[in-house]
């Protein structure tokens, strides 16, 4: 059994969120929970009930009326239909908590001074920029996308695009030229918002030519606009007096905002969320698992490339003050961020495993400085038995909600819960509305032993779509390929008799680089570009401390060409092709790459094999084109 870190009084718990829809559950239906266990038994036993229930108790605002909550088809969850015939906005919901009472955002540039901006502020800015965008043609249905960084301009184009019913699609300033037109080349934008440059680590960098390149690129583009430049000038000093806030209301699943695959079979998938389905997710995750309530405040480091930028701006939507930090979370000091915390009095501090990995090798101490945190986050990839340690010493009393997810669903299927304890290594459970189990390769359940982390109902915030997947054939193939009708989604989990849920990593080829999730294909594509290489295989091998380390094995063509120039050449393609983060730990020369008689690189078996998996567990040799490959990669993990 893992060590118990905290467990929560009876005071958190009767304060809580998820303690006030509890008290409503009994109130409006009658419904008595003994446990948490047996809430989310009900949640996916009746998720039409449970999903209905939500929008009530947030008082979700809409129009129109619907008789069935949820459609499912009889082909599976894909084309699963919620809440038909109501519409409803997103910026309209968090417009609502605009108070005078404190500010709507806190944020802090790497060197400066913290900012607090007022709802007043906020709001005068996104109406200056609906103003904008509606003068100019923007329609419900089109896109917008943002090559930005993580700022509260950037948080106010995103509302002003989405109150005019627009569509949302945003990269961050470190992500490379073919990275960004592989994404926005797909779903041909109306209007672009950039930042020209940005700083990172004291270092400032200036994309003039990027972004020169992806207009050349973008012909859909109208109006391209710079944070900061002349047009963007012009729009915030134009007189808008007389103009109000428009929330223009669309259908439950019109989208809302379009993410990005890891590119692990070819160009990033373009996944398409719907606006109602990531409402009443938000709602519920922030809600009820972060235990975050009006008036506190919400802190998550990210970048507007990942996920969790949109999940950390929809803290609004639950009356909380957002805390934004652009810049090197170790510069100039490696408590920047803890810092910033404290200045700031925020409540709940949220970050990717790796960087709690590596504060705790740093060994920083947080002691002298005043911190007193009610949640720590932990997403992006496993947070080690050590990491949950060293974050339980230097805050004994705070919950640390360790959760995972993913960009398929702009959220977490496993999380926190203020009911339950906290154990060290373990994420305290499977969320509400979360059908979460783990299966074997043959489709049983597995409890206490490792398997595939599979869903087995619809959630509302699952994709409506992939952005041009005609039939919703990439849409079947990411997640409906390995058990039919059944959402795999990749993760190696296992859950105990108690509800309590282990992450091991990735099932699967995707690249995990502290939290941001990076396809093969894009590796590839740099790496068959230099022509003394002959083939190559990308894997990332995950740790039990919770570190993970990318390495690359190359084939060339003349061994000899092999040396630390072609190394460098390597690392600073692929930086200045996509991003810092598709740079691996190690570049190996190997004899030969291994394949399957079919033809397909074998990433996950050698994976294994470096995970130490035994041999026969890790891949057949029968199916395989070159059994004999696998000998270099068995020698290399003994030393």
């Amino acid at each position: 059994m893992s060590k118990l870190l905290w467990s929560p009084t009876e005071s958190y718990m009767s304060e809580s969120e998820l303690y006030r829809f509890q008290v409503f559950l009994e109130k409006k239906q009658q419904l008595v929970f003994n446990n948490y266990q047996e809430m989310w038994a009900w949640s996916i036993d009746k998720p039409a009930d449970f999903w209905r229930l939500v929008l009530a108790f947030f008082d979700i605002q809409y129009s129109g009326s619907f008789t069935e909550v949820l459609i499912m088809p009889e082909s599976g969850m894909i084309g699963t239909k919620w809440f038909e015939g109501i519409s409803l906005n997103y910026a309209e919901h968090i417009f609502r908590n605009a108070t005078a009472e404190r500010p709507a955002v806190i944020f802090k540039k790497e060197g400066q001074a913290a900012q607090h901006i007022s709802w007043e502020t906020l709001g005068k800015q996104v109406r200056a920029i609906q103003h904008y965008l509606l003068k100019n043609g923007l329609q419900i249905g089109d896109r917008v996308a943002g090559y930005l960084t993580n700022s509260p301009d950037t948080l106010a184009v995103f509302l002003a695009v989405n109150a005019c019913g627009g569509i949302w699609s945003c990269v961050s300033p470190d992500f490379g030229l073919e990275s960004i037109i592989d994404r926005f080349q797909q779903i041909t934008p109306k209007f672009l918002f950039f930042d020209q440059k940005y700083t990172y680590n004291g270092k400032l960098f200036d994309k003039s030519s990027a972004i020169e390149s992806l207009l050349k690129q973008l012909p859909s583009v109208e109006h391209a606009i710079e944070i900061g430049g002349k047009t963007w000038n012009e729009i915030l000093t134009e007189n808008t007096e007389g103009k109000t806030l428009v929330f223009k209301r669309v259908p439950f699943s019109h989208p809302i905002w379009i993410l990005y695959s890891s590119g692990t079979t070819g160009k990033p998938k373009a996944i398409t969320h719907s606006t109602g389905g990531n409402l009443l997710e938000h709602y519920k995750a922030l809600a009820f698992h972060q235990n975050l309530k009006s008036g506190e405040r919400f802190f998550w480091y990210s970048t507007t490339g990942w996920m969790m930028w949109n999940y950390s701006i929809s803290s609004l939507l639950v009356g909380a003050t957002l805390c934004l930090y652009e810049g090197s979370p170790s510069f100039p000091e490696n408590t920047s961020l803890w810092d910033f915390a404290a200045e700031n009095q925020i409540d709940h501090f949220g970050g990717g495993a790796a960087y709690y990995i590596h504060s705790m090798k740093s060994k920083l101490e947080l002691s002298d400085i005043s911190l007193n945190l009610k949640t720590i986050g932990s997403t992006g990839s496993p947070l080690s038995e050590e990491a949950f340690d060293w974050l339980n010493v230097n805050f004994p009393t705070t919950q640390i909600i360790s959760l995972s997810g993913g960009t398929d669903v702009c959220s977490a299927f496993v999380s926190g819960c203020p009911f339950l304890p906290v154990y060290s290594g373990q994420i305290q459970c499977r969320t509400l509305g979360s059908a979460v189990f783990a299966y074997s390769d043959s489709g049983e359940e597995l409890v206490n032993e490792p398997g595939e982390l599979v869903i087995t109902k619809p959630m509302p915030s699952m994709p409506v779509y992939f952005w041009n997947d005609e039939n919703n054939q990439k849409y079947h193939d990411s997640y409906f390929g390995n058990f039919e009708g059944i959402w795999s989604h990749g993760d190696l989990v296992e859950i105990n008799q108690t509800g309590g849920v282990i992450i091991h990593g990735r099932s699967d080829a995707t690249l995990n680089r502290g939290g941001v999730r990076i396809g093969t294909a894009e590796i590839y594509k740099v790496i068959d570009g230099i022509s003394e290489i002959q083939d190559s295989l990308v894997v990332c091998i995950d740790y039990k401390d919770g570190s993970s380390l990318m390495k690359l094995f190359i084939k060339m063509k003349a061994e000899e060409a092999f040396g630390e120039d072609l190394i460098k050449r390597i690392k600073t393609e692929l930086r200045s092709q996509f991003s810092p983060r598709h740079v691996p730990d190690e570049v190996l020369l190997v004899k030969d790459i291994p394949y399957t008689v079919s033809g397909k690189k074998m990433e996950i078996p050698v994976k294994r094999l470096l995970m130490n998996y035994p041999l026969e567990k890790a891949v057949s040799l029968d199916a395989m084109r070159n059994p004999e490959s696998i000998q270099w990669f068995l020698e290399y993990r003994k030393v």
